[in-house]
């Protein structure tokens, strides 16, 4: 089973365990509502969007497998906080969401987190299939908002960013995810620093940025801001890797760490990893670095540190690490290799994952401007719950639980997790190992 026992002497408990940095006090549903998605339609009763548009502490367990055709954004808004999305309780393949026709009010970006707080998204595939001519979709957005967890998400095939961090988000995580192939002429991995109007905190953690031409990622804050970018591979961007603005009042406090740069077929002769700008800058940046590492064959060359951007290098982080593990570069690119996306992995997460290639070997990868076809999703059982608190049956036991009573929030002991959470961490490495419970 998880580590789930440990007592939680903290004001609030992690998000789940294992939760690392800024975003990790994200309580998502926790105490709320189970609400049971039982079917794919845009909306209604039974559909993901009714769960994300219910009011109170509540999370998304999801019944069915497939793909959820949406006719605009899923949106968590303000008055709709204190939500979880649990993507690992799917049967089969999982859960897709995707929009094929783009709507006339502009919502095209499948998911979107706006101006609200603890939010928990884990094991979604979001994959809009929109032309690269309908401007500003992104795979998900977190706008504005505070104490959100993106943990193992599989983004693609945005016109924008893959995932963006608008304002004034803060206390933001995004981990163990996969974000591949945005979509030409304007194929970007993240943008982390986004028209902010204060100072923020946000890790970039175990992600995957695979054939993004640039913004892998992009950042631009304002002095006092906490930004960590630990132990991602970068693989195949064509022309930019992390780039550096300082246009707000203090300049970019950002730390690098243990992070894999990796060219790949699509990647110019002579690339900068990390790359300050001078456009409009307010402040110097004050640019961490640290265990980071570069491949590429003999034919093109990753520099990691730009010449002009060496004056901004300071030799400690401009704020203490929040994650308490660090990896080395080469041990988080078999980590990523092995870990990182939604699971189960569809064909495409697990082509991306062959493309990019062992350690040290040349991989494939191109640029893209248009997205591809999606894969049929396995269809499965969802395991058995009659009592309805979004745990399997056939678990209760080892958890100190009672089949028949709905008693998700009931803890061992007081002040350890709950029910609930133990099981939902326990059945997010399960869906990593390949299982599902019955």
């Amino acid at each position: 089973m998880a580590t789930g026992t440990a007592v939680k002497s903290q004001e609030r408990q992690d998000a789940f365990p294992g939760a690392e940095g800024y975003g990790r006090t994200a309580q998502g549903g926790r105490g709320g509502a189970i609400i049971e998605v039982t079917n794919l339609k845009d909306a209604g009763t039974g559909s993901l969007r009714a769960c994300v548009d219910a009011k109170g502490p509540r999370n998304c367990i999801f019944r069915v497998s497939g793909v959820i055709r949406l006719k605009s954004s899923l949106v968590v808004q303000s008055e709709s906080s204190f939500l979880s999305i649990l993507g690992q309780t799917a049967p089969g393949g999982g859960i897709v969401l995707t929009i094929e026709e783009p709507n006339t009010k502009k919502w095209n970006t499948p998911l979107i987190v706006k101006s609200t707080h603890d939010v928990v998204i884990r094991h979604l595939k979001i994959r809009p299939q929109l032309p690269n001519s309908v401007e500003n979709v992104d795979a998900l957005t977190v706008e504005g908002s505070d104490r959100v967890y993106v943990d193992h998400v599989s983004g693609s095939w945005a016109t924008d960013e893959n995932i963006n961090a608008h304002a004034d988000t803060t206390d933001l995580t995004i981990a163990n995810s996969i974000f591949a192939e945005g979509l030409n002429k304007h194929s970007k991995c993240t943008l982390l620093g986004s028209d902010p109007h204060g100072p923020q905190s946000i890790t970039f953690l175990r992600n995957l940025c695979l054939s993004n031409r640039d913004r892998n990622p992009d950042n631009n804050h304002y002095g006092g801001s906490c930004i960590e970018i630990i132990n991602n591979v970068f693989f195949n961007a064509k022309s930019e890797w992390g780039e550096v603005f300082s246009q707000f009042p203090g300049g970019t406090p950002i730390s690098y760490v243990g992070n894999y740069f990796k060219a790949g077929p699509s990647t110019e002769e002579t690339t900068y990893a990390i790359h300050s700008k001078e456009i409009d800058k307010a402040a110097d940046p004050q640019i961490y670095q640290a265990d980071n590492m570069s491949w590429a064959p003999r034919s093109k060359s990753i520099v990691m540190v730009a010449p002009e951007t060496q004056p901004y290098i300071v030799s400690k982080p401009p704020c203490p690490l929040s994650v308490k593990e660090i990896i080395s570069a080469p041990a988080a690119y078999e980590e990523i290799r092995n870990h990182a996306g939604a699971f189960p992995r569809d064909k495409l997460d697990s082509d991306w994952i062959a493309d990019l290639g062992l350690d040290g070997q040349a991989g494939r990868g191109r640029m893209v401007n248009k997205s591809g076809e999606l894969p049929p999703v396995e269809q499965g059982t969802a395991y058995v719950d009659k009592d309805h608190d979004g745990i399997a049956d056939s678990i209760e036991a080892e958890l100190s639980a009672k089949v028949g009573v709905n008693d998700a929030w009931s803890m061992k002991e007081e002040g350890e997790w709950s029910h609930f959470d133990e099981f939902m961490q326990w059945l997010s490495e399960e869906r990593i190992a390949g299982r599902y419970p019955q």
